[in-house]
């Protein structure tokens, strides 16, 4: 074995070297791409993050606009009721105060009365 390069060992170690350096170039095209897809995915990650808080804050917003609806709806309603309630109260206190009808409730329960009192001493 001589200690002299042969021509063929020079072209063999370039050719090594070459396929490292493409190697090594490969793996800092890869390690970039990858920093690049992390970026990118923070920023749809960022941005799904947004979306998903622009969602919940317009869900609660109507879910307050509905329940005021409901509060509103409930409020009508129940002023209603109370109104048909005080209505019918005051028709039946103005009934019950007319004299007429109190003279014929009064001479109907005396008529009851007395008629239940003979019945029971009849008996």
């Amino acid at each position: 074995m001589s200690s002299h390069p042969t021509p063929d060992a020079g072209v063999s170690e370039a050719l090594a070297a070459g396929a490292i350096d493409r190697v090594l170039q490969a793996e800092r095209d890869a390690r970039a791409a990858v920093l690049a897809c992390e970026q990118a995915s923070s920023g749809v990650l960022e941005i799904a993050r947004q979306q998903a808080r622009q969602i919940f804050e317009r869900a609660q917003a109507q879910t307050v606009a509905l329940h005021g609806r409901a509060a509103k709806a409930l409020e009508v309603c129940a002023i209603g009721i109370m109104e048909r309630r005080m209505k019918t109260a005051a028709e039946t206190v103005k009934k019950l105060s007319d004299p007429a009808l109190l003279n014929e409730a009064v001479e109907r329960l005396a008529a009851r009365l007395t008629t239940e009192a003979a019945s029971r001493d009849a008996a």
